[in-house]
């Protein structure tokens, strides 16, 4: 988590200095291999493994953490794919990647708030609103997730990444 902080931290103030559009693409294209690999390794994610990781797949997933903590700050769209992503190859089933993620999002979304609150680019009349929508759907995702079990999750995990791929590519296209 603190590592996903500092991304997001020199993220959110990188984006000042830079054009997010430059991930656009970038985007998509990992939001199709994500979901590709998902729809292809059909019992992945089911149950929770124990896997033992080497000090470099370790040093690789801090690694990777810490760029999708830069990506939420700098940009955001789709980050929570990413955590589950990562948490999945990590060895959680899609429950506990799920959960997890939302913590991740929730430090890497704090980072971001921290540093735009320091450049005095917050604005509360249309944050504070979205932070309340957002923990609502937070709570009723986690009891939904809890109710239903892995097995709904993967489902909701593929559609949700597809959906954002329509998304994003009609939004990236309609713009070129």
């Amino acid at each position: 988590m603190p590592f996903i902080f500092i991304g997001s931290f020199i993220g959110a103030y990188t984006v000042h200095l830079v054009s997010p559009t430059i991930l656009k693409p970038l985007l998509l294209v990992m939001l199709v291999l994500v979901t590709a690999y998902t729809v292809f390794k059909k019992d992945w994610g089911q149950q929770p493994k124990k896997r033992t990781l080497s000090t470099v797949k370790k040093i690789a997933f801090v690694g990777a953490f810490t760029a999708i903590g830069f990506y939420d700050g700098f940009f955001g769209p789709d980050n929570g794919s990413f955590f589950i992503f990562l948490l999945l190859m990590m060895g959680n089933d899609f429950l506990q990647a799920a959960g997890n993620a939302k913590a991740f999002n929730f430090t890497s979304n704090l980072a971001a708030l921290a540093m735009f609150l320091i450049l005095g680019k917050v604005n509360f009349l249309y944050g504070l609103p979205m932070g309340f929508v957002m923990i609502f759907g937070a709570i009723m995702g986690s009891k939904f997730a809890l109710k239903r079990g892995t097995k709904m999750m993967r489902v909701i995990f593929i559609i949700m990444t597809c959906t954002l791929i329509v998304k994003n590519a009609c939004d990236y296209f309609s713009s070129h």
